[in-house]
């Protein structure tokens, strides 16, 4: 298995672009992989709108998801039971990767959101779905904006009032804000793994354990806040975010 180390930007440029992705064949190496990127990217990196002339924005990774698709996972066929009848489906974690071709570290807009790209070409390709951003500006937090739509609108309409392309940067996060490992949980995606079709498979790795975890993906990745602090602004008023990675299936891994 890969034993990527990331212990700065370059090296996590550098992860993006890995060739190594397009040979792995099972979740666990997937898993490794992304467990590390994650560690890297919610403690160090932010999107940054404006430059030191004007009025800087940024906007540090709270939340995010993995997807990635390289044709080596084959899909297995299941049977689960819904409404007393067995059906069988097809399953492939990686089939709803939406498909692109860029190169890595690039922000691609799709329907469900806004990704950081894999190096990505028309047989291999994938990218990291931001799900929940802090932003920040005049060196106070000011809002957490929390849903994919919610943060490819806030990009989208913050460059075009600033005439200014978000950009990937590294950050120096300040005392007060470090993060650690502790503060990093892993789930389940939300509205992938938690369809209907992988409900056994979910009982089965909540009542036997860790040892069933390296078969199923997790690959959501956020800062955890604790279910209170998962708030947002609606139309001026205050609402619960209301696909908290916290409480998702209530199943959480720890990253090693």
């Amino acid at each position: 298995m890969n034993t990527i180390n990331i212990e700065n930007y370059s090296d996590f440029e550098k992860s993006l672009k890995n060739v190594e992705l397009n040979s792995y064949s099972s979740i666990a190496q997937f898993q490794d992989y992304f467990d590390r990127i994650a560690k890297y990217i919610l403690g160090h990196v932010a999107i940054v709108i404006g430059d030191s002339n004007s009025k800087q924005i940024k906007y540090y990774l709270e939340e995010i998801e993995f997807y990635y698709n390289n044709g080596k996972i084959p899909e297995e066929e299941i049977t689960f039971t819904k409404d007393k009848k067995e059906k069988k489906e097809k399953k492939n974690y990686f089939s709803c990767t939406y498909k692109r071709e860029r190169d890595a570290k690039q922000l691609f807009w799709h329907y469900s959101g806004v990704d950081i790209c894999f190096q990505s070409d028309e047989t291999c390709y994938g990218g990291i779905l931001i799900r929940s951003l802090i932003k920040e500006y005049d060196n106070e937090v000011k809002e957490l904006i929390a849903g994919p739509l919610r943060c490819s609108n806030e990009l989208i309409n913050q460059g075009v009032l600033s005439n200014s392309i978000p950009q990937i940067n590294e950050i120096k996060w300040s005392t007060d804000r470090n993060v650690s490992i502790n503060n990093i949980g892993s789930t389940i995606r939300q509205g992938i793994e938690n369809a209907d079709r992988y409900k056994i498979e979910l009982d089965r790795i909540r009542n036997v354990g860790a040892e069933k975890i390296s078969d199923f993906p997790f690959f959501c990745y956020y800062i955890k806040r604790g279910r209170e602090n998962w708030k947002i602004r609606v139309d001026n008023k205050t609402v619960n975010y209301n696909s908290i990675p916290e409480k998702r299936n209530g199943i959480e891994r720890n990253i090693k």
